[in-house]
């Protein structure tokens, strides 16, 4: 009898220990706790357990269920196993030493809400836009899985890559090997005491080698599933190695959701690390813009006639400021949150980042005279031409000269030497010959030609997308005789884009139209007298999807129709082919309204 009275008093006890240890381990929400000081971070951080941690964001867990979608048990059985996994390997781990969810728990809830918005921006979009309906229906679930888990693990490589992690005897956690937690447990930590690294660049595909102790073998079958797409899409977007001529939706609605939460987080807590500094993590976006600039743009290429970008024997330069504008207008035309909102601020962050080098310490622009050039250029040095230029195959080809110089000194030589040539009747050109300085122009045989530029893609039949329709429901098609369009008039060419168009093809159309005005190359449309024939050929030479494009058209209300129940699809026949595309109205194209339209005779066939 005294043996079960004792039994039960240690029954009793041990349950009032752990009650015990239950309410020291009282959940404090993390998103209003504010970052620990220097003193308290002495001491170490409490580690916590995923149920508790768990519950401290039972907020954003409720926002997630009700994206999802699914009933309790299908939120429970496919996404709080990756969910669990996710906080098991992090714990409380904050996401930076002083700037955004630099909060104990911040690790944890920046993936949770990045995670969030993103499967919620997942409702506006369409996945496998080439697929059928039936394809569509059985993809999307998976496409919005694989984007949860893009967003959850975004910034998982901050884990492995700027902390070390060890307890209060010195024994240090190795995120490559197991999970936080388990570690915890193994060790019985009661501490965590965190060494934060030297600022460096970031490198995301660390989050690679993590990813097998969060996502389970099932989760990744259902994701690879017929040999779909999603999860090398998915693997892109965490680890940051996103071909450009590839359309990753993943990748742009993780990036639009954690600029979002990290502005937010910033916006709230003030930005107690410096305005600069706290917004580092742009850097990645303006460098990412670049590299997609310099491979779409055709005013990128490097070292071409009024480039943005010059690639000398010494160094890689980007125009100050145009070149930072149009960074900034390509990501404003991505949506995304927390953008610099001037050029300045951009090459400021920049600057902090390490991507840029200044010309000294209280000078931070350039001055480069590129050949071909009248007047010198202000431009931004960058740290290696590789950061951008790496992603050009083949690479493109430096000049064989130096093309920076002391602006302040050299400027004032060039512009005085020019007038007293001008007052003499000799030319710049003529002179230089027999004019040889440290600081003048490279002599007229060491200069490069500049690069040509890229001739637009030539357009292939078929090559669009879409093919006339043999239901009945397509109509007339709209044909012509061989037809040469004229020469565009000297007017001005722009696009007058409603608000209602999607952006990425606003944006694309622009370009499109803009070849109007450079009379050197082809153009990729051709003006009309009911509008401006476009042809589907020129956003797939763009890496567009002509039938998207054309859907969005439609749906801003921009294309020419033809009878009630056809598609605004046209066919002419310029230059010998067979082209398909669409006609844009007049009003929505600056430059048509006045002279200079081409008249093409549209002949029912």
């Amino acid at each position: 009898m005294a043996t079960v009275s004792l039994f039960k008093y240690l029954g009793w006890l041990g349950h009032h220990r752990r009650r015990d240890r239950c309410r020291q381990a009282t959940p404090i929400c993390p998103q209003r706790s504010l970052p620990q000081t220097a003193h308290t971070r002495d001491g170490g951080m409490r580690p916590r357990s995923v149920d508790a941690i768990l519950d401290d964001n039972r907020d954003i867990l409720g926002r997630i269920k009700l994206a999802y979608g699914g009933d309790a048990n299908a939120f429970a059985k496919e996404m709080l196993p990756v969910i669990r996994k996710y906080i098991a390997y992090v714990n409380v781990l904050s996401a930076t030493q002083d700037s955004f969810f630099a909060r104990p728990g911040g690790l944890a809830r920046l993936g949770l809400e990045t995670a969030f918005f993103a499967l919620q921006a997942t409702d506006s979009q369409i996945f496998a836009g080439r697929a059928t309906i039936s394809t569509r229906r059985q993809l999307e679930p998976r496409w919005r899985f694989g984007t949860f888990v893009a967003g959850l693990c975004a910034y998982l490589y901050r884990a492995l890559d700027t902390v070390v992690v060890s307890d209060a005897h010195g024994t240090v956690w190795q995120p490559y090997l197991t999970p936080l937690e388990d570690w915890i447990h193994k060790h019985e930590v009661g501490s965590l005491f965190v060494r934060w690294s030297e600022a460096r660049q970031e490198c995301r595909s660390l989050s690679l080698f993590a990813l097998p102790m969060i996502l389970p073998i099932g989760t990744l079958a259902y994701l690879t599933h017929d040999g779909s797409m999603i999860a090398a899409h998915m693997l892109a977007a965490i680890s940051g190695e996103v071909r450009y001529h590839d359309h990753n939706v993943i990748d742009h609605l993780v990036n639009r959701a954690s600029t979002l939460v990290i502005h937010r987080d910033l916006r709230d807590a003030d930005a107690p690390a410096g305005r600069a500094r706290a917004r580092a993590y742009l850097a990645r976006f303006l460098l990412n813009a670049m590299r997609e600039l310099v491979q779409s743009h055709q005013g990128w290429v490097p070292n071409s006639d009024r480039s943005r970008m010059w690639l000398g024997r010494d160094g890689l330069f980007l125009v100050w400021p145009n070149g930072i504008s149009d960074v900034l207008t390509l990501l404003q035309d991505e949506g995304l949150y927390g953008l610099p909102a001037s050029p300045a601020d951009a090459m400021e962050i920049l600057s902090d980042a390490g991507i840029i080098l200044p010309m000294s310490s209280d000078e931070s622009v350039w001055s480069i005279r590129p050949p071909g050039t009248p007047e010198p250029l202000e431009a931004l040095k960058l740290v290696t031409p590789g950061c951008v230029l790496a992603v050009l195959h083949p690479p493109p080809v430096a000049l064989d000269n130096d093309i920076a110089f002391n602006g302040s000194r050299a400027a004032g030589q060039t512009r005085e030497r020019d007038s007293k040539l001008r007052q003499a009747g000799t030319t710049p050109s003529q002179a230089q010959e027999g004019c040889a300085g440290p600081e003048a122009p490279p002599d007229a045989s060491d200069r490069q030609l500049s690069l040509p530029t890229i001739p637009p893609i030539p357009a292939v039949e078929g090559s669009a997308g879409i093919e006339p329709r043999t239901d009945g429901r397509q109509g007339k098609l709209k044909k012509v005789n061989d037809t040469k369009p004229s020469q565009p008039a000297t007017a001005t060419y722009a696009l007058r884009a409603p608000i209602r168009l999607n952006p990425g093809v606003a944006k694309i159309l622009q370009a499109i139209v803009q070849t109007l005005n450079d009379t050197t190359l082809p153009p990729a449309c051709y003006p009309m007298v009911s509008g401006l024939f476009v042809p589907l050929d020129a956003f797939v030479a763009r890496q567009a999807d002509g039938k998207m494009a054309l859907r969005a058209l439609a749906d801003a209300n921009m294309l020419v129709t033809g009878p009630a129940g056809t598609e605004p699809v046209e066919y002419h026949n310029l230059h010998g082919k067979q082209l398909v595309g669409m006609v844009i109205a007049l009003q929505f194209i600056e430059g048509l309204d006045g002279a200079g339209e081409t008249s093409i005779n549209s002949n029912a066939g």
